[in-house]
């Protein structure tokens, strides 16, 4: 069985959200959990064009970022949240040297709604 926290594998998911618009989809089909959205839908949310889209999918499908079910004539993307807390937790595993009593800095979750929010 493939480790979730093999260093290779993990370098390859921070790649695939290097992208801005991969990461935009990631997050989308994240905040869709846990009836994702077929591709079109993916692009009508971004306003990005299907073509394009289809092919940052696939780059987060090969990352093993997210999962992709046939539903008759299309598929249904979702974020694949097993994969998602595994990442976090290796990034996290070591935060304030193992006290686990961080905190987020002031008007950080402000911020980022009213980033989401334009």
């Amino acid at each position: 069985m493939e480790s979730l926290q093999d260093p290779e594998k993990i370098v390859v998911r921070l790649e695939s959200l290097a992208s801005p618009v991969r990461l935009e989809v990631f997050r989308l089909l994240v905040e869709q959990e846990p009836k994702g959205l077929v591709s079109g839908e993916i692009a009508e949310h971004l306003g990005q064009p299907h073509n394009g889209i289809s092919f940052h999918l696939k780059n987060l499908q090969h990352a093993g970022l997210i999962t992709v079910q046939r539903e008759g004539r299309y598929q249904r993307y979702r974020a694949a949240m097993p994969v998602v807390r595994a990442l976090v937790a290796y990034l996290t595993e070591n935060c304030c040297r193992g006290t686990q009593s961080c905190a987020l800095p002031d008007g950080f979750l402000t911020s980022a709604s009213q980033r989401n929010a334009s």
